[in-house]
Formats: C-alpha cells, structure tokens, sequence
C-alpha cells in the first residue's frame, strides 16, 4: 500500500510528531511505501534511512503567498507519489487536502485533539481516528457520524525514534517525575504547588519537569516563589525521557485536558507508579485506575495526597510500579500500525 503522511513539520517535542514519525518508519520497515510531507525537522533524515520518502512542503500560514505555495508544492507531492492513502495529522494540512478529497482520494486524519476549534475540518475525512474513547465521544458530540470513526489507542513502546539502549538518569531519590509542555493545559502550576504540599512532609522529594513551553519562566518563578529552587529541577526537553523515567519512582501528569498522551505508555512500560489527572483520554490509558492512581483536575491538594500515599509506603509504591507494567503490550507503535492497516484496507 502507498501512504503518503501530511504534517506541518517534524520537529522534535511536538507529540503529533512523534506519532506521525513513529508511524512512518514501521509502516515502511512493515513493507509499505510510505511518503512524508512536512516544511521541515529534525527527524528528516531518520524517515529517510527507514525508506520513508521525504517531500517540502511549506506550513501554509495565513500568508497568501505561502498558502499557495504549499498547495502547489503538494500537488506536486502527491502527483509524484500517487498515494492510495493520504494521512493527515494536523488540521492545518486538512485545508490543503479538501481539493483531493473531493477528488476521490482516500483520506484518513488522526485527531490529536478534539477539543481544537478547526477540528471539524479534519471531520470530513473518509476517516477519522482518535486516539481514545474520549475523543471518540467528542467527535460524536459534534456531529460526526460513528460509521466513519475508528479509535487506535495511542502508543510509542518499541518506538524507532528512540534508542535501544540506554542508562537510567542520575537523580535524587525519591524521584517525582513528569514529562509535560510548559503550558497552562499540562497542569504545571497545580503540579507545583502540589509537589509544595508533599515537601512538608517529605523535604528529600525531588521533582523533575521535563518539557519546553511559553510558561517555563514562570513556572520557574513560581517554584522560587513556593521556596522549592533546590528541589524542583527544570531540565528542558529530552530527546529520549526513558532515561528520566527509568530513574523516578512516580510519574505524576496533571494534564486539565489530554485525550491520549503517549508519555503514560512510556512511564508504564518504564514501571513508575503513576498519578494523573481523571481527564480525557487519561483513564483509558491507565486502563480506568487499574494501572494508577486517578485525581481529580485542578485539585493540588488531592494530587499531593495521592503522592504523599505512595512515598509513605514502599510497598504501595511497588504495588503500584507493578500494576503501571500489566499489559504494557497493549501500547506498541507495532499494534498501532496494524490497527490503522485495518483502517486503510477498509478504504483501499
């Protein structure tokens, strides 16, 4: 089969990235021939060493001359190409594709994010997917028909944009990790003056918050603020946060809205116990509180409390380390690609 992916670009730190990445390489290494559109990024030449082919494609921004650049480079790209399936990942690349799609172009689009106002766009796909019951719901409430909308739980375990080996970080123990955007919808703020609450009665926790974002200042402000300097450590983005994940003892996501983010296959295949935020597609991922510990959004003093339970009692913390490692299978990049294989083939 002929897949050709539309991306904006592809990036580092960027989580529909990742996807569209991850999704590329195995899909090609599977025997598929796989094409790549995007402006530019950091992972062009490892889709290039797995065989995938890479075409420029511009953003296209509200600029005039560049909308119609971009139009003109991918039609250039699929006229090149021939693709039987055309990929969209972000909702920008919907605009582009509607002249296709009218003409008879099979077109499936990921729904990263249900919640995006230019959503509906990516609604008019032949198919839409989603990355959790919770979007799935959400697209259903907008008025998208169920017969043309499939859900493939995320998932990044066994990714290719990772390394096969590697060492566990040095860190202070205990560890409380988490692996966020630096912006208001991660929760960073409740996370922080939740993580304030279990100093009072663990002083030798350590945070680490990995992850870039517009607010990093100001979170940085307000952990000065809250007297946690040397204990609430800002390392940035990571190209590879195994190494971080491996080493913490609790993976903590206070996510306000999250409808299925990859880092929680991550910290379950690393065997952290985990707190996150009841949101989206968060339960689901935490197979509904069975692998960790659900809290309520917006509550830092529940979110501390669900902390403080699992520092005072190692024996709950390695309960809960083992529970985070059931069926971790469930959230291979190679049981994404067979269930999108499925998707196609209804299509092709």
């Amino acid at each position: 089969m002929r897949i050709l992916h539309l991306v904006n670009h592809c990036g580092k730190a960027n989580g529909h990235v990742n996807v569209s990445v991850d999704m590329a390489c195995t899909q090609s290494r599977n025997g598929h021939v796989v094409g790549y559109t995007c402006s530019k990024g950091d992972f062009i030449p490892m889709l290039e060493q797995a065989g995938v082919k890479v075409f420029k494609v511009e953003e296209p921004h509200r600029n005039i001359r560049q909308f119609i650049k971009a139009h003109f480079e991918l039609w250039r790209a699929i006229m090149a190409f021939q693709p039987d399936i055309i990929h969209v990942h972000m909702a920008a690349q919907s605009v582009l594709i509607q002249p296709y799609r009218l003409m008879g172009y099979k077109v499936v689009t990921t729904v990263h994010n249900e919640f995006d106002r230019s959503v509906w766009l990516m609604g008019l796909a032949s198919r839409i997917v989603t990355v959790s019951k919770a979007g799935y719901a959400g697209m259903i409430r907008r008025g998208f028909s169920s017969k043309k909308i499939r859900i493939v739980l995320n998932g990044s375990v066994g990714s290719p944009r990772l390394k096969q080996d590697f060492s566990p970080a040095q860190i202070q123990q205990p560890a409380i990790i988490t692996v966020a955007g630096m912006h208001p919808r991660k929760g960073i703020s409740d996370l922080l003056h939740a993580f304030w609450l279990v100093t009072a009665t663990h002083p030798s926790a350590h945070l680490y918050l990995l992850g870039e974002g517009p607010r990093q200042k100001e979170y940085e402000a307000l952990a000065a603020e809250l007297n946690l300097t040397d204990s609430a450590h800002f390392l940035g983005f990571r190209d590879d946060p195994r190494e971080h994940l491996f080493a913490a003892d609790i993976f903590v996501l206070a996510s306000h809205s999250d409808p299925g983010p990859l880092v929680i296959a991550e910290a379950r295949n690393a065997g952290c116990a985990i707190v996150a935020t009841n949101v989206d597609g968060i339960p689901e991922m935490l197979d509904h509180g069975a692998a960790g510990i659900l809290v309520p959004p917006k509550e830092p003093a529940t979110l501390a409390a669900a902390i403080v339970r699992l520092l005072a009692d190692r024996a709950e913390l390695e309960k809960y380390s083992k529970m985070a490692r059931k069926n971790v299978d469930r959230f291979t990049i190679s049981r994404v690609c067979r269930e999108m294989d499925q998707i196609y083939r209804e299509l092709v």
